[in-house]
């Protein structure tokens, strides 16, 4: 096949929740996009003629061209001396046919200073479930990288595979810039913190400017039935976000007491009709469950 030159287009999807993008890019290519044996590529296949064609699901799609001779037969080992094309042919098969036995040498370019690469080769390793002591270590220099949805999705790879102590260090971004990242590390902190830590974060992030966070902060305090009932008629009362008041407005119908009936009487003039008819029913309820004329 020579020096036929193969083109490799590649998506990379950056998503705000979820992660099925993952399992259809694998159903699409998983086990016959590439084979490492060895340390090396040992085959390339999925061709039309002269061409390899990698498009798959996504938003802002990146596209390059390597020769065959470059990728077929290439050594693994050392890959962060490689030439630039060369790793990122590399980390884009690799993240798009994730194998077993590669982590070894794909987790050296986790700091590699084109994002492309950084955004394969963490993916891969997510797919892998390589939570390595060495991966984990290489990987908390993203925490601080300048790309948002890398540091989404490092926020995600602790969640799924770093320790109790280790996950800790998410704890950094719930003040990060971006609120999806904020939102992403307390989703994260949800699902590996115990109830206590848990509860006190919830209560902090009730503050935060967004109401995506917010929101998360309210579910989650609600669930663990650690709701302030007094905080809960502050946001009520006073919260900017129309989703905050609604869900503030549905906690008092099915919890709230005498003590909300104030801010109750003042919500049903909400401007949103759902605020004003949640507000009225659990005034109704309030009242009619007490023996005290209120």
């Amino acid at each position: 096949m020579g020096t036929v030159p193969l083109f490799i287009i590649f998506a990379c999807f950056f998503a705000v929740f979820g992660a099925d993008w993952i399992a259809a890019s694998e159903n699409i290519f998983k086990s016959d996009t590439i084979e490492s044996g060895k340390g090396k590529i040992s085959r390339i296949i999925r061709s039309s003629g002269d061409k390899l064609d990698m498009g798959y699901n996504g938003g802002g799609f990146k596209s390059f061209s390597v020769s065959l001779g470059d990728i077929a037969g290439l050594g693994m080992d050392n890959l962060s001396k490689r030439k630039q094309h060369e790793k990122s042919a590399v980390a884009a098969l690799i993240y798009i046919s994730p194998k077993k036995g590669v982590e070894k040498y794909i987790r050296e370019l986790i700091n590699d200073a084109d994002m492309w690469v950084r955004w394969d080769v963490i993916n891969a390793l997510y797919a892998l479930g390589d939570g390595s002591a060495g991966t984990i270590a290489a990987m908390s220099s993203l925490f601080n990288d300048p790309c948002p949805d890398i540091r989404i999705q490092v926020c995600r790879f602790y969640g799924a595979h770093a320790s109790s102590t280790e996950v800790k260090a998410v704890y950094s971004l719930l003040w990060d810039e971006n609120t999806a990242v904020r939102h992403q590390a307390l989703e994260t902190l949800a699902s590996t913190t115990g109830t206590d830590a848990l509860i006190k974060i919830a209560e902090a992030m009730l503050e935060d400017e967004s109401f995506d966070v917010r929101g998360l902060a309210l579910e989650i305090l609600f669930e663990k039935k650690a709701v302030d009932e007094t905080k809960i008629c502050g946001i009520l009362s006073g919260d900017d976000s129309i989703q905050m008041r609604r869900a503030a407005a549905a906690i008092l119908l099915k919890n709230g007491t005498a003590k909300s009936i104030s801010t109750l009487i003042k919500a049903v003039e909400d401007k949103d009709e759902k605020v004003s008819e949640t507000a009225r029913k659990a005034l109704e309820r309030i009242r009619g469950s007490s023996d005290l004329p209120l």
